[in-house]
């Protein structure tokens, strides 16, 4: 990965374990939106998941959804945005062709799980 300044940074490894190719793909990504940009929203349109990864050492901070076409699941994810007050929103493409808005502070709203153990 690379900064602005040009230096080169680790890359970021995870979900090794996917059986299915392509592993654990990345589709999109965005940064956090709080000052210190501590994590990455990954858009994982292979096992159609979102990862919450912690933006320095890629270790696994939360996920959330899921195959599927119900509320709270994704099919074929194909985008994952954040706006300024946190919330985030989730696009899919082939049959899902929704576009869902993640609320994780607003009761009865969808969103990420709490950190893992």
């Amino acid at each position: 990965m690379l900064r602005n300044d040009a230096i080169s940074r680790p890359e970021l490894w995870w979900h090794l374990e996917c059986k299915s190719a392509p592993r654990g793909t990345v589709y999109n990504l965005t940064l956090a939106t709080d000052p210190q940009q501590k994590n990455l929203q990954v858009a994982d349109g292979t096992n159609n998941m979102a990862w919450i990864l912690d933006r320095h050492d890629g270790t696994l901070v939360g996920s959330f959804a899921g195959n599927g076409r119900y509320a709270g699941q994704l099919h074929w994810i194909d985008s994952i945005a954040m706006d300024s007050k946190g919330n985030l929103y989730t696009g899919e493409v082939e049959d899902g062709k929704r576009g869902s808005e993640i609320c994780p502070d607003k009761p009865g709203k969808s969103g990420p799980t709490k950190p893992r153990e």
